[in-house]
């Protein structure tokens, strides 16, 4: 397992109940390479562990005692009072879709208002893994990013993608990840603007999943709002009409989100959505119902 070379502190949200809970928390992290230390509070229902160990690898381990798990929050075990930004930021990878159907454009809602008859404009395209009834997307995978150091940005990459037989891709199939130089998700590749930072290729397995976990030179702030874009080769080595033909067939060969800035650790009280009402384990319920992971 790789692992980095500065420590850094993930904060953890774990469904813990009894010190039967706190006993099995303990037991899951026993053996893994990187952790120096953790602390486990159990009126709080959270778990806060220092070490050089990737946070998927934490948050598989504690998804072990068979808990509710979800990740509250990361950020550099360096002193604070060391002068660098101490940021962490998200993004969740979607396939990129059209809007649902019966959704129709802020022309079309502009004009069904207006006393003069208006054409009427809607989305008719087909609508690949999305169900239309919830208007929501698969989430394939999930990318942590942790400013560690000055210079120095952590990056923790988990997906699982659809079989390359489904998606007219070769298995084997090789995926470009990068920074790109805009965070339009629209219609990527197209509306990305291109690789602002190459982070390196992925090879998934033939269940789908693959994971990178590697340190990076730069400055998060940089990427906060652009995008991170896991790419099939063929689309991103492609030219003239065979690059047309491949960004027109993108949907399952191509997977992006914007680069959201996070929360550090314990920089997160949040245990009910403002905005739902619902709480964080009825989030992360309904987030874990999305995933492909």
């Amino acid at each position: 397992m790789t692992v980095a070379t500065v420590a850094f502190k993930t904060e953890f949200a774990v469904d813990m109940t009894c010190q039967n809970c706190v006993n099995a928390v303990q037991e899951s992290l026993r053996d893994i390479q990187g952790i120096e230390r953790y602390d486990i509070d159990l009126a709080q229902k959270r778990v806060t562990i220092t070490g050089k160990t990737p946070p998927s690898r934490l948050l598989t381990a504690l998804k072990s005692t068979q808990r509710q798990v979800i990740v509250r929050g990361a950020s550099s075990a360096i002193p604070s009072s060391t002068p660098f930004p101490q940021s962490a930021a998200v993004s969740i990878l979607e396939s990129p879709l059209p809007l649902p159907s019966s959704i129709r454009t802020p022309f079309a809602a502009l004009a069904s208002s207006s006393t003069s008859p208006q054409p009427e404009i809607i989305h008719s395209r087909e609508l690949p893994g999305l169900t239309e009834d919830e208007f929501t997307q698969k989430v394939f995978g999930i990318c942590r990013f942790v400013q560690i150091a000055p210079k120095t940005i952590l990056m923790d990459l988990t997906v699982r993608l659809p079989p390359s037989s489904a998606v007219g891709l070769h298995a084997g199939r090789a995926y470009e990840v990068y920074i790109s130089r805009t965070g339009d998700m629209v219609d990527p590749p197209r509306t990305t603007g291109g690789a602002l930072v190459n982070l390196g290729k992925i090879e998934p397995d033939k269940e789908g999943y693959g994971d990178m976990f590697r340190e990076v030179e730069g400055e998060l702030w940089e990427w906060v709002g652009r995008g991170c874009v896991v790419q099939a080769t063929a689309m991103a080595t492609a030219t003239g009409a065979e690059k047309d033909k491949e960004e027109k067939s993108g949907v399952g060969k191509i997977f992006a989100g914007v680069v959201a800035r996070s929360a550090g650790a314990w920089g997160n009280e949040k245990t009910v959505c403002a905005c739902s009402g619902r709480t964080m384990w009825e989030e992360g319920r309904e987030m874990q119902a999305k995933s492909a992971l």
